[in-house]
């Protein structure tokens, strides 16, 4: 259930599933007792939201107490780059994507590059050069959050967990920000609300624990688990985030 609010700070809360990812202004929810929310509200009811608390004016009576969430763990800060181990993780991750996508789409992927030139997408010929240039992603594709906005995300994950240890990390990150800023309004609501938090160092739980583990992750499952965890986000969503991460991880450090 998405809000949106008059507050300046949260124009935007979500109220999500406990199934689904968590995600930054969001709230996850046990709703198994009350059954499928759909049936029950409407686009448009109204909803009132003070002191921690939120209130459904609805047949449904619903409450529910911000005041007692718990933050969930965020990844830690980088502190090296250990290459051989981040081009060893990024190989059996583009073999993963690669697998899903033919799997989804009957498709033959084989690597991110070949999944980003199927899903159409703009890139320069070098990252360091032209970065500006990976805005013009912005709302191409279809969906709720389309694909260019999702690879995007992607990108701007890496380069925000990079900062601590890449000398021009932050200097790519503010200039594609800056790109984006100036064309946010391309895409839609829901999106540009991602785009923008993005564009503040806030990502999902799954998208910050994967770029952690591609560059740390000594054993396969761990890196395996990550990777499902987060192509199994939205119908393409998912993936579309991690061609961005792995565009970016190829293209920035290991190329």
């Amino acid at each position: 259930m998405n809000i949106k609010t008059d507050l300046v700070d949260t124009p935007w809360v979500s109220l999500l599933d406990t199934r689904l990812s968590a995600t930054p202004t969001a709230y996850q929810c046990d709703f198994e007792s009350i059954g499928a929310l759909t049936n029950k509200i409407n686009v448009g009811d109204t909803l009132f939201m003070r002191g921690g608390m939120i209130r459904l004016k609805s047949t449904l009576n619903l409450e529910i107490n911000t005041l007692t969430a718990i933050q969930w763990q965020q990844a830690p800060a980088l502190l090296t780059i250990n290459h051989y181990r981040i081009k060893n993780n990024v190989g059996m991750t583009e073999a993963l994507l690669g697998k899903y996508i033919s799997s989804k789409k009957q498709l033959t992927i084989n690597s991110a590059a070949e999944y980003i030139q199927h899903l159409g997408l703009t890139l320069p010929n070098c990252i360091y050069i032209h970065s500006d240039k990976l805005a013009k992603n912005i709302g191409h594709g279809k969906g709720l959050t389309p694909s260019g906005d999702d690879f995007l995300i992607g990108v701007l994950a890496v380069l925000s967990s990079l900062k601590t240890v890449h000398p021009q990390a932050e200097t790519l990150f503010n200039h594609i920000k800056t790109a984006i800023q100036l064309d946010i309004n391309k895409t839609n609501e829901i999106s540009a609300h991602y785009l923008t938090l993005a564009l503040f160092h806030h990502f999902s739980h799954p998208v910050q624990w994967l770029i952690h583990d591609l560059f740390t992750a000594t054993d396969a499952s761990t890196l395996n688990h990550r990777v499902m965890a987060n192509l199994n986000i939205g119908a393409s969503s998912g993936a579309d985030t991690l061609a961005g991460i792995l565009y970016c991880l190829n293209n920035v450090l290991l190329n």
